[in-house]
């Protein structure tokens, strides 16, 4: 038997970061929303996040993002109740040749008042003993960013939506819409009727999308990380290497490290799996060596093969779409979205309204 159609003045398809975020601000404006998930709240790619935190990011497009996050991140979420940032620091390795395009993502971040320096490879060998970075590398370190357990903090976002934000723990099916206007979205146990329509369920809103004639260039793509435990790992920051696609991460107990490979891979199933096969251990191993050799031999304890959700012509975006009018898209984060989603959260909640108030 289906449930009885209901209504709220937004309904969010994909209980993610970056559906929780923009939940959370609307709320804070006084809206009724509804976030259709059929994994529940955090149940996808955002359960098996690395949540590495930072203000510094090269990539044009997102840095304002990037830095206004990270601060909500040190602050604690608006009303300070969510997990604290583990502030191991992070460190950034870029080419040499990047330096002009580093700089002006290093100027956002001094602006929104982040402290970020540039270290060549012989302060960062001085710093951490454990890392190994090649001449033609640079590190941006960051001594107050860090990392975050993603699924708490996505929990401490629901909490902070309160009572204007329910949970329907379904598999939206398509958008209803008429008159080139959004009327809601039907579900697998019936209609949601609301004047706006979020997407922010990753290659999931592609099929949404469809249905009301909107293209969106997703795809999914495979990512993963395997625990490595040693004794090495004391003092590393979080280190993310642009020039090969590595990163790496204390996870907490000061004995394992958890790290992986940017993947070429694309086209992969939307599902997560609490294992790591070893032709993924072998090829995180390959790049790894090379920046912390510690991890050539450690044990693997544990790992995740899961997805992420990246765009075929650029980077993440937030789109109001003219027709049919109430429909927005946030889509296409590329596996970086937890640093980023406080801010597209709060960017998201903001065309929601305007959306709204036409």
């Amino acid at each position: 038997m289906t449930a009885p159609p209901t209504s709220a003045d937004v309904v969010i398809v994909g209980g993610g970061i970056m559906g929780l975020t923009t939940a959370e601000r609307l709320t804070a404006r006084g809206h009724r929303v509804i976030v259709v998930d059929d994994t529940g709240a955090t149940g996808g790619a955002t359960s098996v996040s690395g949540g590495l935190v930072r203000a510094f990011e090269p990539t044009a497009a997102h840095a304002a993002w990037a830095a206004e996050s990270c601060a909500v991140y040190q602050a604690r979420g608006p009303h300070g109740d969510w997990p604290a940032l583990r502030e191991d620091g992070s460190l950034t390795l870029i080419d040499r040749s990047g330096l002009r395009r580093a700089t002006a993502a290093l100027d956002v971040a001094h602006s929104a008042g982040h402290e970020a320096e540039v270290l060549t490879p012989g302060d960062i060998a001085r710093r951490f003993p454990s890392l190994t970075v090649p001449d033609h590398l640079l590190g941006v370190l960051e001594p107050h960013a860090g990392w975050l357990p993603a699924a708490d903090v996505a929990r401490a976002v629901r909490r902070d939506a309160g009572d204007r934000l329910k949970l329907h723990t379904d598999r939206a099916t398509a958008l209803l819409h008429s008159d080139a206007r959004i009327r809601g979205v039907r579900t697998t146990t019936g209609t949601v009727y609301a004047d706006a329509v979020l997407l922010a369920a990753g290659a999931g809103s592609e099929p949404l999308a469809a249905s009301v004639g909107v293209r969106l260039p997703l795809r999914t793509r495979a990512i993963g990380y395997c625990l490595f435990r040693t004794e090495s790992s004391a003092g590393l920051p979080t280190v993310v290497d642009h020039t090969t696609g590595a990163w790496l991460r204390p996870w907490g107990d000061g004995e394992t490290v958890l790290a992986g490979v940017t993947s070429t891979v694309t086209g992969v199933p939307i599902t997560v799996r609490r294992d790591v096969s070893a032709t993924e251990e072998q090829r995180v191993r390959a790049v790894l060596k090379d920046r912390c050799p510690a991890l050539a031999h450690a044990p693997v304890v544990g790992g995740v093969a899961a997805y992420d959700c990246l765009t075929t012509d650029g980077p993440g975006t937030v789109t109001a779409w003219p027709r049919p009018r109430g429909l927005v898209t946030a889509v296409g984060w590329n596996g970086g979205g937890f640093k980023l989603a406080p801010a597209v959260g709060r960017h998201t909640a903001d065309r929601i309204v305007e959306v709204l108030a036409r």
